[in-house]
């Protein structure tokens, strides 16, 4: 068996299509989009086909564009894999990642879709696959509470997920420690103390201005602190890590396990959050969860993305022994649901894994050439 074609689809929903008018919070949810504003929804589909016939669909994160990625995929790592065996799952892995340097994501896309592939081949799903599940459930919380104009504002949005079924939420802060400790403590009355809250800064603040933000968290039982400084300074996330009492949490940015090896070498945290399309796909979270799991470090996948991914990293963190918790991301995003036929199984606040064969799913094609943006 062979593969005969790798292909990559740019995908893209505009808000401003979408919706008659942009709300601010959605366009700028958090402090990494001040300079740079959201405007619409990307994913990356990956399809690699067999000279039997048999397909594999897989996701790459569409940020900040979905047409670099695809072209990375097209163009480099297309040619690289036609011609080879899609079981030969490492010597793929680690041929493509000889191309890590121009574009992580890419792989990530042509990685699940491998994956998927092997599933369709086997006839099993991807739990089974990966070694048979740890947990039959996998629990999540709802993102993001983002940048919304008052404390009461961001205390109505909590209560909306928990009308949704989540027992945890994640709120965005990074606006100043004043407004941040307001629009904290609001959620928190609001929710009460049996739900999990967590907050996510996007590297807002300097070491300092984190350490005592830090100290008033604790206060208010705060879940966890996420990204308080820029993810690349671990020698500042170690420095915080040392001085408050409260779990530090990095690493949906980065795209190779040779940075989280980094990241968890530097002591700089208690939790990472790979995203299973930017990190190297389904090979490359699962080596990351091994490494993580030798220094006793907990692993909280990152949620943004098209469903295709999303599905992928459930069936991963229902496998993986130092799995804590996923963030089910909740921002306006057309592509999440709509192009797949199969839906994401949530409720009562957990993920379940899908039972089909490799994902486990397959895609809505209309949706696919509505939102096509090669």
């Amino acid at each position: 068996m062979k593969i005969s074609q790798v292909q990559a689809i740019s995908l893209f929903a505009s808000f401003a299509d979408a919706l008659d008018i942009v709300p601010p919070e959605l366009s700028q949810p958090a402090f990494s989009m001040r300079d740079n504003p959201l405007l619409g929804q990307g994913a990356v589909i990956v399809r690699v086909e067999t000279d039997e016939g048999l397909v594999g669909i897989g996701e790459a994160m569409g940020r900040p564009g979905p047409r670099g990625t695809a072209a990375h995929i097209n163009e480099v790592l297309a040619p690289m894999l036609r011609s080879r065996d899609p079981r030969h799952h490492h010597a793929l892995f680690t041929a493509m990642n000889e191309a890590l340097r121009f574009a992580p994501m890419g792989i990530s896309g042509v990685d699940m879709a491998l994956w998927d592939l092997r599933g369709k081949i086997y006839g099993d799903s991807l739990v089974n696959l990966l070694g048979g599940p740890m947990r039959e459930t996998v629990d999540c919380y709802a993102s993001p509470i983002p940048y919304l104009a008052t404390p009461e504002d961001s205390a109505a949005k909590a209560r909306e997920f928990l009308r949704a079924g989540f027992r945890a939420v994640k709120l965005k802060i990074g606006r100043g420690l004043i407004t941040d400790i307001n629009h904290v403590a609001a959620v928190r009355d609001s929710i009460g103390s049996e739900i999990k809250l967590l907050v996510d800064a996007n590297g807002a603040y300097a070491a300092s201005e984190s350490i005592a933000l830090a100290k008033e968290l604790v206060k208010l039982d705060v879940y966890w602190l996420e990204e308080p400084v820029h993810p690349e300074f671990a020698d500042d996330l170690a420095r915080i890590r040392r001085r408050v009492d409260l779990p530090v949490v990095s690493g949906e940015w980065l795209g190779s396990w040779h940075q989280f090896r980094d990241l968890i070498k530097a002591e700089a945290v208690d939790v990472i959050m790979p995203n299973i399309t930017r990190c190297g796909g389904i090979t490359g979270l699962m080596k990351i969860a091994d490494l993580a799991a030798l220094e006793n470090v907990t692993v909280a996948p990152h949620g943004v993305g098209a469903g295709i991914g999303i599905v992928a990293a459930i069936a991963a963190c229902a496998v993986m022994p130092n799995f804590l918790i996923y963030e089910y991301n909740q921002l306006f995003n057309p592509l999440r649901h709509s192009i797949l036929r199969e839906p994401i199984q949530f409720g009562d606040g957990v993920l379940r894994p899908n039972a089909g064969m490799g994902i486990g799913l397959s895609l809505n094609e209309a949706i696919i050439e509505r939102y096509r943006n090669d």
